[in-house]
């Protein structure tokens, strides 16, 4: 099927749907694009945690959100770079580490989070 068909098929969603499939078509592209350039994305991957703007971002982000475990966080972190392809299990790690080195949150033994005052 081309590109003709299906955009003449796309008009006939409805608008929720259009933005569904607009999003689908971003992370399969993005997908498609870090399988062919899995060299860029290491490179990415590497400078993620070390980058003062994201950790402030992730920090922000997460002052309003406030999960409150260990597992909600990381899917938190995970859902704010949703739109960008994604992130790693590792770079999510890394992120939670910085956050924690930083003195942003503290994670107790039973994995709750606690956020300074």
């Amino acid at each position: 099927m081309g590109y003709e068909k299906i955009s003449e098929q796309a008009e006939k969603l409805n608008y929720r749907d259009k933005l569904r499939l607009a999003q689908l078509l971003i992370q399969l592209a993005r997908k498609e694009e870090e399988e062919e350039n899995p060299e860029k994305r290491a490179d990415e991957a590497t400078s993620c945690s070390s980058d003062p703007d994201l950790i402030q971002y992730v920090v922000d982000r997460l002052n309003k959100l406030r999960p409150a475990k260990r597992r909600t966080l990381l899917n938190s972190i995970g859902a704010m770079f949703q739109f960008q392809g994604g992130v790693s299990e590792s770079d999510k790690e890394k992120i939670l580490s910085e956050l924690l080195d930083n003195g942003h949150i503290s994670i107790t033994e039973n994995n709750c989070v606690q956020y300074p005052r």
